[in-house]
């Protein structure tokens, strides 16, 4: 018998599958990611992940939706509330550091997509959208009420975004340091606010809106 939809999203073979598959993916990929390796991590049989997900590529969605989705509704939800721009700009940076250090796999997956994969997948491109949108916005909104330096916003936007990705990933590589890392300089100060304070000298005009 068919389980309902409710019943499906509670079954603990499926959380199995969506933390298991969350591991490998960022570890070795999608191509490198068989269903027989996904379903012996997760103790199920192997019809489990077209089950509960319809194919491997069904499973590989829901994983990156579980990932982005939080990140998208965060931003969003920053962007509805009106701030000055400069203000709304940092909320929305403190935003994607938090939730870079809730999901430190994020970045392997956007790298795999955006960098190794010719097409990235819908989750990727829809939060692209949505995350470069909200930031445009609101540097658009900071120009026009002078707030914020002239300049291409998709541009500053981009930039904007590289902040928190290699902020977040570098340092906590060289904190690890390890054997031949001897001599490489470490940082000790929080890169979120480093990124910030960064930004907001870089971007504020200094007139009031």
């Amino acid at each position: 018998m068919n389980q309902t939809a409710p019943a499906l999203a509670e079954s603990p073979t499926r959380r199995r599958l969506l933390e298991v598959g969350r591991r490998l993916f960022a570890q070795r990929g999608f191509a490198g990611t068989s269903v027989r390796a996904l379903t012996r991590e997760a103790g199920t049989n192997l019809g489990a992940v077209t089950y509960h997900f319809g194919s491997k590529e069904g499973l590989y969605g829901a994983v990156l939706a579980a990932c982005l989705e939080p990140l998208r509704r965060r931003l969003e939800e920053i962007g509805r509330q009106n701030l000055p721009a400069l203000d709304g700009l940092e909320a929305m940076v403190r935003g994607f550091f938090r939730h870079l250090a809730e999901n430190p796999d994020m970045p392997r997956f956007m790298v795999q997509e955006l960098v190794l994969g010719e097409h990235p997948h819908p989750e990727v491109v829809e939060t692209i959208r949505a995350v470069l949108g909200a930031l445009t916005a609101v540097l658009r909104k900071g120009q026009k009420e002078g707030s914020i330096v002239g300049g291409d916003p998709v541009l500053q936007a981009l930039t904007v975004l590289s902040q928190p990705v290699y902020l977040s990933v570098v340092p906590a590589v060289l904190r690890k340091g390890g054997a031949g890392w001897e001599g490489i300089p470490r940082p000790h100060s929080s890169p979120e606010e480093h990124g910030v304070s960064i930004l907001r000298r870089a971007l504020a005009s200094g007139r009031a809106p």
